[in-house]
């Protein structure tokens, strides 16, 4: 169909070709395709949004914990072995979500659940509307790394004038869509907080069956076998994110850097794919996986493509989206956690000194190297309180892990005593009923020793869990008065939420009320300077119960 038709003439073959439906669904800003078309694989938590000619790609949320507008988390990225530690060492970076979540503690960025398709990139840059296909589930490869940030503008422009409201906000202001940035695709790559620190570090994430073959394309009779596959015919990652490794490589929005032994070296290169593709090996498949290529092609003269190339899309949005998110950034960057006691006064008074002897300084060349002393001095600072906040969150989530010990110590040992009771009613009521009968004094006696070899091995474990449920307690109690003495209220209050969002996304939310009620300790430990274990372990005995994962 040309563009060039009459209106009169456009119409009739529109509908004979069957896109009436895409054009109209198009001006409202509605899906028209078939689901299996863009999402084959649906999930109850899918953000899907609406695209060009009825279509829609979909998004999964991204969720970091996070105490503030300027928190972010730490993120260990990269991978240890040697051969590429010039390029995907480990590395530690920081990583903060997009979006705020009013119900949680968490910030949110959102990462396309699948490949961009054919289909999908058609609706917005070809001459007419696709018609959705098996084929077109392909993903798009054959492009440019600028045509690829050229779809996340027209995207967005097509959402803002056609469907504005389908857009999360942050405030006032909607999200716009661009290529991830390397943070942000392996972060979610390895799973995000969907999984625990050692399977984070993992080169891929868990794999339940243990067959990479289930999860991604690579190359092999038994995978890929050469080709690129349509989106979504494979398991996801625990994040819900299909053909994240393996299929076609995907490009990030950033410049390559070498690793120069944990921070990126100075210079800026080609544009970076991650996850590998159809034709790497399985062995060489992983998070870490990173490879540089020329934005341009010297042999053709033009923007370099590759028939394994493609991407996937993030939902962001700007940081300063307002006048008061602004003055709420300069409040949290005012309000950034300060050492405490004799070392912070001893390090405030450093910084002083050091800039008023700068300030007063003559000598141009001594003022430079004061100066020099000084921000090194506030990056060292800044590095302790980095890490005084994230062993603060590590002692809550200990304090919880124990509290909930206690509980269950608790609970082992009430169970063992109500057998025990039972047991010994039961023997009273049977010997009560066979008293006095003709050979029921053998019977008796023989049920008695049962009774007491059983009770024996009962009040044996017993002994083991009260001396465990002790053990349990004497260690909650050293993390309430170590904790409670060298951290403030404000700093445990922010730390907690945290805290809480982190159990509730690794799917341990049975132990948030635990963490609330060793924050509660500590609060009445500094207010009261009394440690009273009996006490403690009667409000941990109260806690409801929840059924744990």
């Amino acid at each position: 169909m040309c563009r060039a038709l009459s209106f009169v003439a456009w119409i009739p073959l529109a509908l004979s070709l069957g896109l009436g439906s895409a054009s109209a669904a198009e001006e409202a800003g509605q899906i028209a395709w078939q689901e299996r078309l863009y999402n084959p694989q649906p999930a109850a938590d899918d953000l899907v949004l609406p695209l060009a000619c009825g279509g829609a790609m979909v998004f999964r949320a991204v969720e970091i914990p996070s105490d503030n507008l300027l928190d972010d988390r730490p993120v260990e990225l990269g991978q240890s072995d040697a051969d590429r530690g010039y390029k995907e060492g480990r590395r530690l970076s920081h990583l903060a979500g997009s979006f705020t979540d009013t119900a949680s503690a968490a910030r949110r960025y959102y990462i396309a659940k699948y490949e961009t398709t054919r289909d999908q990139y058609a609706a917005l840059t070809a001459e007419t509307c696709p018609k959705p296909s098996m084929a077109g589930r392909l993903p798009i490869t054959d492009l440019s790394w600028f045509d690829a940030v050229d779809y996340g503008r027209r995207y967005t422009e097509w959402l803002l004038a056609k469907a504005p409201d389908a857009l999360p906000r942050e405030d006032r202001e909607p999200g716009f869509l661009r290529l991830p940035t390397e943070e942000e695709w392996e972060f979610a790559a390895r799973g995000g907080l969907k999984v625990d620190e050692t399977d984070f570090l993992a080169p891929v994430f868990p794999l339940p069956e243990g067959d990479l073959a289930l999860y991604a394309w690579f190359e092999s009779t038994r995978s890929a076998a050469g080709e690129i596959h349509p989106i979504g015919l494979l398991k996801p990652n625990p994040l819900g994110l299909h053909d994240i490794l393996g299929n076609a490589a995907e490009m990030t929005l950033v410049p390559f850097h070498l690793d120069r032994r944990g921070r990126p070296h100075g210079q800026a290169g080609g544009f970076v794919s991650r996850g590998g593709d159809a034709f790497t090996p399985e062995g060489q498949l992983g998070s870490a996986v990173r490879q540089e290529h020329n934005y341009f092609n010297p042999a053709t003269g033009r923007a370099k493509t590759l028939d394994s190339l493609g991407f996937r899309l993030v939902l962001t949005a700007p940081v300063i989206v307002s006048s008061q998110r602004l003055d709420a950034i300069k409040q949290a960057w005012s309000g950034l956690p300060t050492l405490t006691g004799d070392a912070a006064g001893d390090a405030a008074q450093a910084l002083k000194d050091l800039q008023g002897v700068a300030e007063q300084s003559r000598d141009e060349a001594l003022r430079t190297r004061l100066e020099l002393i000084q921000r090194d001095m506030e990056r060292a600072q800044s590095s302790i309180n980095e890490a005084r906040v994230r062993t603060l969150r590590a002692l809550l989530r200990m304090g919880a892990f124990l509290a909930k010990r206690v509980v269950t110590d608790l609970q082992r040992a009430k169970a063992i005593e109500q057998l025990m009771a039972l047991a010994e009613s039961r023997f009273e009521r049977f010997a009560a009923d066979f008293a006095g009968k003709q050979g029921a004094q053998s019977a008796i006696d023989e049920a008695r020793e049962s009774l007491k070899d059983k009770l024996g091995k009962w009040r044996s474990q017993l002994d083991e869990i009260r001396a465990s449920l002790d053990n349990s307690l004497s260690y909650y109690g050293d993390m309430v008065v170590g904790v409670g003495r060298d951290y403030g209220e404000e700093e445990t209050t922010g730390a907690l939420g945290v805290v809480s969002e982190e159990f509730r996304l690794k799917q341990n939310a049975y132990l948030i009320p635990y963490a609330r009620r060793f924050v509660d300790h500590l609060v009445a430990y500094r207010n009261s300077g009394a440690a009273d274990k009996a006490v403690w372990q009667g409000d941990l005995a109260d806690i409801e119960p929840s059924p744990t994962p």
